[in-house]
């Protein structure tokens, strides 16, 4: 048996909908009350603490960090660390919400044949991981709109070579990858149902686009939190809000605050089996919820 055997699986349910996910409402508030319980037994102190828990990626029991870095206010005055940010493993320096991700991968890769891989990063932690798992990984990071798909970019900090791509514009002949993964990138591209189109576009029939954004599974609209003029400057409908960017200490602008209809976004943009796949597991380092990693497949035919 294996060490990763001996560990309940961490994937709750997957929904294809928010109606499917509201039809479950008195089954998932039962789940949620159980686990927000063990979760507040868990939260001992105000200050960071550490957990021990298995990680998916080291293949081991490790020392987990949880602080209070990001966290949130429910309206109910309830507060939480930003779960999806924190419990980062001391061992591979991967967070919750990464982690996750590669738990699902590697599920994905026992599956099926997995041979080409798009990966929109190129300069992180999770990039060197998920580069271990398969053997043709290709990764990439937004560089900016004065350089074009394909421009290969010295990278100073690492004295290293870096790609750009702009999802909603990829270098890509159609049909080139069996897999693309993508963290936390869609809410900061204006156009995020182009950069849909495009992942559809250089997938091969059947191939999976597999990602982690920011999600409010209480709405099903999509709140657009700021758009692109056509003279190129930025409309604010919301207050600017920024997230962690690897290349910028500036960080990134969010566009939108993704809702359920990112799924009917993605079957008008050419996928199908499109779904919401929602994890927890404290054994496995993974608090709070609800949180999802999306996935969605290219038609055969």
């Amino acid at each position: 048996m294996s060490k990763r055997a001996l560990f309940p699986s961490i994937w709750i349910n997957e929904f294809n909908s928010k109606s499917e996910f509201d039809a479950n409402g008195k089954k998932l508030k039962d789940f949620f009350e159980v686990a927000d319980a063990i979760d507040d037994k868990l939260l001992t102190s105000r200050h960071s603490f550490h957990l021990k828990a298995y990680c998916v990626v080291c293949q081991a029991v490790t020392s987990m960090h949880i602080n209070w870095h990001f966290c949130g206010t429910s309206p109910s005055g309830d507060v939480n660390p930003a779960w999806t940010e924190t419990a980062i493993c001391e061992g591979c320096v991967l967070n919750s919400r990464m982690r996750a991700l590669i738990d699902l991968l590697t599920r994905l890769k026992d599956e099926s044949e997995i041979r080409r891989v798009f990966v929109a990063e190129q300069t992180t932690q999770s990039f060197k991981v998920i580069r271990s798992l398969f053997k043709n990984v290709t990764g990439s990071e937004y560089l900016g709109p004065k350089f074009s798909s394909g421009h290969i970019h010295p990278f100073v900090k690492s004295h290293s070579l870096i790609r750009h791509e702009d999802l909603t514009s990829l270098s890509f002949p159609q049909e080139t990858f069996d897999l693309i993964i993508t963290q936390d990138v869609f809410e900061h591209i204006p156009q995020f149902s182009r950069a849909f189109a495009e992942c559809a576009r250089v997938l091969i029939p059947g191939g999976r686009l597999v990602f982690t954004i920011p999600f409010f599974p209480e709405r099903y609209e999509t709140t657009i939190r700021a758009s692109v003029a056509a003279d190129g400057s930025i409309a604010h409908h919301h207050p600017p809000e920024f997230h962690g960017n690897p290349l910028s200490s500036q960080g990134s602008l969010c566009f939108q605050n993704f809702g359920w209809d990112i799924l009917d976004h993605l079957k008008r943009s050419g996928f199908q089996h499109v779904f919401a796949a929602m994890y927890w597991g404290p054994w496995q380092g993974h608090l709070g919820l609800p949180f999802f990693v999306f996935s969605a497949a290219k038609p055969t035919i």
